[in-house]
């Protein structure tokens, strides 16, 4: 086993110095911002695409009013509690461990990003069968929300994965050469040589 140690095996060794708790939360996290995205969809009105209903509401503004409203609205609110615990959590735990790219990437951004997918699959297929291919204002605002988010996530797992971790490991490669003889070399000095 080598005694050099680059900060690529740092992370990975402080992987196994995170707390379990953090791993559970960082988990309870990420699906909670996931149950909010699946719950959104579950509020949208189809009263909105309904022409009798239009035309019956006549020119009252509070008929008018209450076909922009959403269905169910404490849902709505249950729902974005989720998606505001689950992204307070992910960045807390993303400030917090920002260091450990291996542990940032596999725990917060991989998950929040397929999470965040879900979630805008689970709005479009909602708003093109259940609501008919029709975009309430709650459709609009959670296919804008969720498409943001899975941008984000997106930016940061490619930043962090194809560049800040790319770097790490470049760095690891260089310190820590094993040339065909089985010397372990870092900065071209001998380190110590490898039992083959």
């Amino acid at each position: 086993m080598p005694s050099v140690q680059t900060r690529y095996m740092g992370m990975l060794l402080d992987l196994d110095e995170v707390p379990k708790w953090h791993n559970i939360l960082i988990a309870f996290c990420t699906w909670v911002l996931l149950a909010g995205f699946v719950i959104v969809p579950g509020t949208f009105t189809t009263l909105q695409k309904a022409d009798a209903v239009k035309e019956g509401a006549g020119n009252n503004a509070v008929e008018h009013a209450i076909l922009k409203t959403v269905r169910n609205a404490p849902l709505l609110w249950i729902a974005g509690l989720c998606c505001v615990i689950g992204a307070l959590g992910m960045v807390s735990f993303w400030i917090r461990w920002r260091n450990n790219y291996v542990w940032v990437i596999s725990r917060i951004f991989l998950p929040g990003l397929l999470n965040s997918i879900a979630g805008l699959i689970s709005t479009l297929v909602n708003v093109f069968t259940a609501q008919k291919g029709v975009f309430s204002i709650s459709a609009k605002v959670t296919t804008i929300v969720t498409g943001i988010c899975t941008l984000i996530m997106t930016g940061l797992f490619v930043v962090y994965n194809n560049w800040a971790l790319e770097k790490v490991k470049e760095g690891h490669i260089r310190e820590l050469k094993v040339g065909e003889d089985g010397v372990i070399r870092k900065g071209g000095v001998v380190k110590e040589r490898v039992q083959t």
